[in-house]
Parts: structure tokens; sequence; C-alpha cells
């Protein structure tokens, strides 16, 4: 449901306006308040599976499938490599006017854009299925720059930090250092053990001078059942050398995503692992493990696959069909939220005080953090303004 009708990510909350893109083909905005429609778009023949990115005026939303048609398969088959993403004739990125929905320009792109994209000094920066990383101008939709790195960009969104891109990809896998500026290639890393598939997943994160990123890694049948483990590597941002590596525990593979998007506060990293259904917290420095927290209810296809936000103290996660507030400090559990439906790669978006969702379910969710966390009281200065 969430490949194909749901929404994959999370939604983004823009002064009193919610905007959302789903894989039902539509992109949406509605009131933050009153969650009343404001505008949709018109169906597009593949599907949204990002979060919207809004600048200025503009709303730039990603469409590609995760899916593969009959020749890409083909040459999977022959070469070991292919490119991703079924509806190749509206893959790429849409930018639109964030107050009407109307289509402003469109970047088509030969492989799926599944990863959302980011903004960073004046460029547009994006992956693709096709192993292919772009910068465009935000306000036109003009190519400045494209690397053919290789490999397939599954989910994994570029993290732009200090003049310089890091982003995973699938087939083989890496983590690809590049210039900012020309898009040339600086260093690329590996995890070891990672699976083909594992690190065009997972979006980077880069802090003090780190790039974090994990994937599924180490393959082993046991008792006639496919295991794998999720392995967290830290690099240094400048050079790529590798500085720690964290196993996170060795269970069943998970259907679709698999590994757990990483977030970084204040020297910590917090990060998930559906293969166990657990979050942890490691020392940033050093990949020391300081607590683990295990999902309650994770459901059949695992839990803890969307990164944490950290919200006045608190870490808020939304997983399986529940959102949950877990101190930050000891990783105990403070207080849930039950909704039913299935949360996936979603990371809370939290403003004023208010909590906004998307889920597999394909709906769109508000509600006060204090629904989540019973110790959290608003103060006047977290109003939510609506325009």
């Amino acid at each position: 449901m969430t490949q194909w009708m749901g929404n994959a990510l999370g939604v983004t909350a823009v002064d009193g306006i919610v905007y959302a893109q789903s894989s039902d083909q539509f992109v949406y905005a509605v009131n933050a308040r009153t969650g009343k429609l404001i505008w949709r778009t018109s169906p597009v023949s593949t599907t949204f599976m990002g979060q919207p990115l809004v600048q200025g005026e503009i709303v730039y939303v990603n469409a590609g499938t995760v899916g593969f048609n009959f020749s890409n398969t083909q040459a999977f088959a022959k070469t070991g490599s292919a490119i991703r993403g079924a509806g190749v004739e509206f893959n790429g990125i849409y930018a639109l006017d964030r107050r009407t929905g109307e289509l402003l320009w469109h970047f088509d792109t030969k492989g799926d854009e599944m990863p959302t994209p980011a903004i960073s000094d004046g460029q547009l920066i994006l992956s693709t299925g096709a192993g292919e990383v772009y910068a465009l101008d935000p306000k036109s939709g003009k190519q400045i720059w494209v690397n053919k790195v290789g490999g397939m960009g599954n989910m994994s969104s570029p993290a732009v930090h200090k003049g310089k891109i890091y982003v995973g990809m699938s087939v083989p896998a890496f983590l690809f250092c590049l210039d900012a500026k020309t898009g040339k290639t600086l260093w690329k890393g590996q995890i070891p053990q990672a699976i083909n598939m594992g690190m065009g997943d997972v979006s980077p994160a880069v802090s003090d001078g780190i790039v974090v990123m994990d994937a599924v890694s180490s393959s082993k049948t046991v008792h006639g059942k496919v295991t794998v483990d999720v392995s967290v590597g830290a690099f240094d941002s400048e050079t790529g050398k590798p500085l720690w590596t964290h196993r996170m525990g060795r269970g069943s593979k998970p259907p679709a995503f698999k590994g757990g998007v990483p977030m970084i506060h204040d020297g910590t990293v917090y990060v998930g692992a559906p293969v166990q259904s657990i979050y942890q917290a490691l020392d940033l420095k050093t990949g020391k493990l300081l607590w683990t927290w295990t999902v309650p209810q994770p459901g059949p296809a695992g839990g803890a696959r969307g990164p944490a936000t950290f919200y006045d103290g608190m870490l808020y996660i939304a997983t399986a069909g529940t959102v949950y507030a877990v101190n930050p400090k000891t990783g105990f559990l403070v207080g849930k939220k039950h909704f039913g439906g299935r949360f996936g790669i979603v990371s809370p978006t939290i403003v004023g005080g208010s909590i906004y969702l998307g889920n597999s379910w394909d709906w769109i969710i508000a509600l006060p953090v204090s629904e989540v966390n019973p110790n959290y009281h608003p103060s006047s200065s977290g109003r939510l303004e609506i325009n």
C-alpha cells in the first residue's frame, strides 16, 4: 500500500499549509489547522514517494515508481545492472506554485526520482534510479551539471553540507561524496558486507565532520531463513576515511525498505533497524552504544524505518501504526498514540506544538504533541500561525 497508493514519507508544513505527495498519483495541499483541502494536482501516471520540498513560492515534488519495466529487467539479467523506475516518461521533478498547485516546470529523468531532493546555495540536488546525480536551477529547472556515478538511487536523499553532497546508491552499494559546485566525485565509501541494495535506501546524515548512514549487511541463511544485520557506518566527511562501524543485530530479512534513516542531534546518532524493530542511540564520535529501545508493537513487516524527530527535549518516532515519545538520554518510553494504518519512512513534522504525519493508508494526520507526550505543555510562543 505504501508503494502504490499511500504516503511513503512524511509531510511538510509551511505558513499554515501542509503539503503531501502520495503514491496515488496526486499531490495535496491542506489547511494545517482544519485539514480542509486547498488544492490537489491532476493525476500523473506514476507514484509520488517523497516529501515535498518548499522554498519561497515553489513546492518541489519527486516522481518515480519502485518498479522496473520489462526492458530494464532484461538488461539486469544480462549485465547485472538496470535503471529503476517503470513509468519513465513521467519520472523526475515537478515544480508547483505552492499557493495554487499550478505546474511551473518539470525536469524529466531516465530512472525513478524516489529520493526527496535537497536545496542548497541556489541549487536543487537530486539522485535517480539511473545512478545519476543532478544539480538544477530551482527557479527554471535548467540543468547545471550531472554526474553519472552509476548504480541506482532508491530512497537515499542527498545531504548537502559545506559545499559537498553525500548520497547513497545501490547495485553496487556506495556512499558518494561530490563537489556541490561541479558535481565531481571526491570520494566513495562502503559499509563492510553491505548487501547490494543496502546503501541506496538510506539517506545519510552529516554533522561535526562525520557522515553517518546504515545498510542491510551480512546476509546469511539460518535454519532455512534469510537473515541480515544492519550496520551503521561513519565516515570522515572530507576524506571518506571510515571512522567506525556498529552492528545493530541480526534478524529475519524484512520486506521492502530494510534500513533505518539516521538522525543526528547534539553529538548523538539516533537510528532504527526494522530487522530487529529497535532504535538505538550511538555516540557520533566513537559509535559507542548508549541505549536500545524496542518498538512495542512493530507489526508483521517490522518497524523502525523512519528517522526520529527531536522536538523540545524529546524524540518523536512514527512506526507501524503508532507515534511514540522517547526520552533521548535514556531511551525510556514516555508516551504513545495509536492510529492504525501504517507509517512508512516517516519523520514526524512538528510545528507549534502540532504533529503532522503521512500514512501508508493515504491519510494525512494532525494531532497535538500533548496527545503523544503527556509531559508536554505548550507555550504561547509555540502557536501555529495560519495565513
